[in-house]
């Protein structure tokens, strides 16, 4: 017998069946429609596994349609500490996992897709493993461009990089001008 059927659930089948997100109320003939990706979870990156549109791309963009329902189902592939967390663009939480780390652990989130989700990450790793979230279709599927595409989410966190790179550029500049207004002026006084 089965550790679901016995009515003891261990510690390991929890984590293997995780269901995360809106799943209240759906039918089984919901949850066999949702589209399913598959991930596998290491330090280096997210690894896409399925659909075929993902196979073998590290932290693939998930292209989704706003009120579809979706799965994703990941496996912990190095046995290192890792869940998965659906940020909006402000990278506000939307919808997350508990962190597992027993290599070989899957964990299934069931969601539907709306228009804030931008990106998913570990909250562990989240310089390494974080791919994008593509919205597209439905009565609010993101913002529309000219071209009809939806348009680009740029985190503040991007703007906060561009603005120090900038300033980066920009500061040996005014200090060599600063520099050289400062030298001229010495010369005229030695002059006099």
């Amino acid at each position: 017998m089965s550790q679901r059927q016995s009515g003891n659930l261990t510690r390991r089948a929890f984590c293997t069946t995780l269901t995360v997100g809106s799943v209240s109320g759906m039918s089984s003939s919901t949850t066999a429609q949702a589209e399913t990706f598959r991930l596998g979870g290491e330090v280096a990156a997210w690894r896409g596994r399925a659909p075929q549109s993902i196979a073998e791309q590290d932290n693939p963009t998930l292209q989704v349609e706003a009120g579809q329902q979706y799965r994703v189902v990941w496996e912990n592939v190095d046995g290192q500490p890792h869940n998965f967390v659906i940020l909006d663009a402000n990278d506000n939480t939307l919808s997350k996992t508990e962190i597992i780390q027993e290599q070989g652990a899957t964990q299934t989130v069931t969601f539907t897709a709306t228009p804030e989700m931008a990106q998913y990450i570990c909250e562990v790793h989240p310089t390494t493993m974080v791919g994008e979230i593509q919205i597209s279709g439905g009565a609010d599927g993101g913002e529309m461009g000219e071209d009809g595409g939806v348009g680009l989410r740029i985190s503040p966190i991007t703007y906060l990089f561009a603005a120090a790179v900038v300033l980066a550029v920009i500061s040996p500049i005014l200090f060599a001008l600063l520099l050289f207004v400062i030298g001229t002026g010495d010369r005229t006084r030695r002059v006099r």
